[in-house]
């Protein structure tokens, strides 16, 4: 599928950003997601409520981030992503945060912005939280 129509399925937020793989040379960029199934449009209320899913982008001419974080988000860092839209240029933008701390509220807040040809999404399990 287009990012654009990955953008339109799949909503994002409230799920967490749990890993990312890039290969620079292969151009392909994988997020692992742990995600609100239940929050979908085309949800089954008889499936369970959460899960993992990947979703991988391939043909990649555009993965942009802020270098401060760059540590945080190629490691495991289960931040929740709060929205993933498509900008004026066509381009994914996906925005999260990570709670550091709550007791000292050290947010630490991103954005992934990504281009790429096409993107496929596999469901890795599914469970009830």
């Amino acid at each position: 599928m287009t990012i654009e129509q990955f953008a339109e399925r799949y909503y994002l937020h409230d799920s967490s950003l749990e890993k990312v793989d890039f290969d620079a040379d292969k151009k392909i960029l994988a997020l692992t997601i742990e995600f609100c199934f239940w929050m979908q449009n085309w949800y089954d209320k008889s499936e369970p409520t959460n899960g993992l899913i990947r979703a991988t982008f391939k043909d990649v001419s555009i993965f942009e981030y802020d270098d401060c974080i760059a540590e945080k988000i190629f490691s495991n860092i289960d931040s929740e992503i709060r929205y993933g839209k498509i900008d004026a240029d066509g381009n994914f933008i996906l925005f999260a945060v990570e709670a550091a701390d709550y007791a000292e509220q050290d947010d630490i807040y991103f954005l992934l912005k990504i281009s790429a040809a096409s993107v496929d999404v596999e469901e890795l399990e599914r469970y009830n939280l």
